[in-house]
């Protein structure tokens, strides 16, 4: 192989993009060396060609250049572009380069930029500052996603290198004859142009599947009964665009249409789609025909919808909790609930194998669809195919080997599958053994909706997080994901229940004293499950009981005084946590617009002195479960709230000092109000006589009575109070605390 000299990269990107285009499909390209030399070598191209559409994807400076930083590269998705720059000295963000894999067109180029992997540069990655938590420094980040970068870079077969000191490194086959012969008579010209057949052949294959497949849905839809879609497609396939021209053509029937999604801003392509016939009206979230209208509207209100419609259309299903969309069948008789199996912000391959046997289990006229075909790339895209193998984007779990599983005695599988093994395995070990990364992230992906391509990251560099497995005749079938929190210093704990600061990584602790006033927690260290998964044909055999059993003897000697979990509740997850030992000791005060559900906390108690705080805390809950439902958790499932009422004794509290001073931390600090109403209100009816006197303001006593005691509306007490907002509402109902409280140590109360 005859190597380039580094002032051929130019010449090394046409022929790339020349050779792109001729298939339209994409490449990689990896350029190594100094932040300043990789710079100036794409600088110098992107400026030599005035006509080529790009995007630069860095936290520096580039003078003249179009950039966006990598957590802004979200608003990109829509756009089409001929090249995109990642600058990898400005940190290696898994979800930034997912996001924009998708926005390269046929015939283009993705650039890497980072220091030469054999150096110590390659590993000063500033994208560890954000993985870091208290107390660890950005220094005890782990370097193992690098490493799992190198390696797969290493062995790719389509990604080519181009370095600083050794110029061409790697090459395509198709290139390195191209390479020599043209070196020579090259002239650096960007006047690439892609052949149009093979552009025009690839999109009209695609766009014909697209056509077939919204027809059949259109003529399924126009059978009596109930009917029900399902449509899966990768990531690029025109789904959502195939979901709006299936809009349009209801919309010109007559039929009114809901569409609803887990995030609004990814429906633009489906909304452009759906208002693409004359004479209809689009403002942002909806579509207006001259009989009908299609309107978006959250997950969790979809039911709640007052709308003459009977057509459902779900986007990203698999992002919407599988309870939620069992509820839609019983709301609208044509639904249509499509998902991406694999992508930058989250999967659906855990969809396709739970909602699918749940919806074929009902009896539902079920008819499936799948999109295969690319619209802006043609099919075997080296791209594509490079970042699903870098970002384990198609990743799936192990399948142990059916004569291995007989082989086993078959009474253990009564007893919770004793020949499972569980066992902690560090990263390190992981990125060595790249088949079982791939195991184990492919089967977080199938367990849990909203894993993405950051979480790969988080998992393999976390330096509070612990990776454990159930292994099977060889194979992994469940994982616990375990980060490890508290041991906070005094300032820092102070700075959390004054309201002041929020540490990352550290949820349990956080919850406990900012929310719920429970200072005394800052002494107690916690294990907090940050994910629990159990391969699908491995569940409800014990497996995640084993994980938590394994995890709980492992923390003895670690003194560790807590283990907890906080998730999305519903009555199922509630069952497993219970029948595990756990408590609830918090429910979230927000419902989530989503998963339609509430979030709650869950704790048991491993230590002498935990036990004996969450029996004050547990007690504590009860007591404030009757106020909370008043407003905060008025929508909470009867289910779940059955599930947690419990009888606790009377003596199990905590003392009347410690609702003074969590008044005091609303009062005179940042604490928030829906974590400290409940207190509010049982001292103001205990110490009526402190707040309820003639010489008192008018509003103090107005917003002590009706927003704190009564629980009124909140719009009812800001038209009382004229108070333009609900910022300016707290910020009364602070003054109201802090008169209150000021009487009660007038009157020696606090004593």
């Amino acid at each position: 192989m005859s190597a380039l000299v580094s002032d051929d990269f130019g010449m090394l990107v046409d022929r790339l993009r020349q050779l792109a285009q001729q298939e339209n499909i994409r490449f990689p390209c990896w350029l190594t060396g100094s932040a300043e030399w990789t710079a100036a070598k794409v600088q110098q191209y992107i400026e030599a060609d005035n006509t080529l559409t790009y995007s630069i994807i860095s936290s520096r400076m580039w003078p003249g250049l179009l950039t966006c930083s990598t957590h802004q590269a979200h608003r990109l998705l829509g756009q089409e572009m001929s090249m995109i720059v990642y600058d990898g000295f400005s940190g290696i963000n898994p979800d930034a380069l997912g996001q924009i894999s998708g926005l390269i067109k046929g015939g283009g180029l993705f650039v890497l930029l980072t220091p030469p992997p054999e150096s110590s540069a390659f590993y000063n990655d500033p994208e560890k500052q954000r993985l870091r938590v208290e107390p660890y420094e950005a220094t005890d980040v782990g370097n193992n996603f690098l490493n799992h970068l190198k390696y797969r870079f290493a062995e790719d077969q389509v990604l080519v290198r181009f370095d600083q000191q050794q110029g061409l490194m790697s090459v395509l086959p198709e290139l390195a004859s191209a390479a020599g012969s043209e070196r020579e008579s090259y002239s650096h010209s960007h006047s690439v142009i892609a052949p149009e057949s093979v552009e025009r052949r690839s999109i009209d294959m695609a766009l014909a599947d697209q056509n077939t497949l919204t027809n059949n849905i259109i003529r399924q839809f126009k059978i009596p009964g109930a009917q029900c879609c399902v449509l899966t497609a990768a990531r690029g396939r025109g789904k959502s665009a195939a979901l709006g021209i299936i809009a349009r053509q209801l919309l010109s029937e007559g039929e009114n249409v809901v569409v609803t999604a887990p995030r609004s801003d990814a429906l633009e392509s489906l909304f452009r789609h759906a208002a693409g016939e004359p004479g209809f009206q689009r403002s942002r979230y909806q579509v207006v025909g001259p009989q009908s209208m299609l309107t978006f509207h959250l997950p969790v209100d979809v039911c709640r919808a007052n709308v003459d419609a009977d057509i459902l259309l779900v986007d990203e299903a698999a992002g919407i909790p599988v309870n939620l969309l069992s509820k839609y069948l019983h709301y609208y008789s044509r639904i249509i609930f499509a998902t991406t199996t694999q992508g930058y912000e989250g999967t659906g391959q855990g969809f396709t194998l739970r909602f699918v046997s749940e919806l074929k289990k009902q009896g539902s006229a079920l008819h499936c669809y799948t999109l295969e075909k690319p619209i802006r790339w043609s099919d075997q895209d080296p791209l594509e195919a490079f970042f699903n193998r870098v970002l384990l984007l198609d990743a799936a779990s192990d399948q142990p080997d059916r004569e291995a599983v007989e082989s086993l005695d078959e009474k253990t599988f009564s007893v919770g599958l004793p020949c499972v093994e569980y066992r902690l395995v560090s990263p390190e070990w992981l990125v060595a053994h790249p088949d079982k990364l791939r195991a184990l992230f492919g089967l977080m992906i199938e367990a849990h909706y909203r894993t993405t391509p950051g979480d790969l990251r988080i998992m393999l560099d976390s330096p509070n997080l612990k990776i454990w497995i159930a292994e099977l005749a060889g194979c992994i079938v469940g994982a616990c994901l375990v980060a490890q929190e508290g041991g906070l210093d005094d300032e820092l704990v102070k700075h959390i229940w004054e309201g002041r600061r929020r540490p990352r990584g550290h949820l349990i602790p956080q919850l406990l004293i900012a929310q719920e006033g429970y200072i005394e927690a800052a002494s107690l260290t916690a294990l907090r499950i940050v994910r629990i998964a159990v391969s699908d044909q491995h569940r409800r055999q014990g497996i995640a009981l084993g994980l938590l059993q394994a995890i709980e003897k492992w923390s003895e000697s670690q003194t560790i005084d807590l283990m907890g979990a906080s998730f999305a509740v519903t009555p199922a997850l509630l069952d497993f946590w219970q029948t595990a030992g756990y408590q609830v000791i918090r429910i979230g005060s927000q419902l989530d617009p989503v998963s339609g559900s509430y979030a709650v906390l869950v704790l048991k108690g491993l230590s002498v002195i935990a036990k004996y705080e969450l029996c004050l805390w547990q007690a504590e809950f009860q007591k404030r479960l009757i106020y909370l439902q008043g407003e905060w958790l008025k929508d909470l499932d009867s289910e779940v709230l059955q599930r947690v009422q419990l009888h606790v004794p009377e003596h199990q509290a905590r003392s009347e000092i410690d609702d003074w001073r969590d008044l005091a931390g609303f009062a005179f600090h940042f604490r928030a109000y829906e974590s400290s109403a409940c207190i509010f209100s049982r001292l103001a009816i205990t110490y009526r006589s402190l707040w309820d006197q003639p010489s008192a303001d008018f509003h103090i006593k107005y917003l002590i009575e009706a927003r704190v005691i009564q629980q009124k509306n909140e719009s009812e007490v800001l038209d009382k109070c004229h108070l333009p907002g609900s910022k300016a509402l707290v910020h009364s109902l602070r003054l109201a605390a802090a008169y209150f409280y000021e009487q009660a140590q007038r009157a020696d109360v606090l004593i």
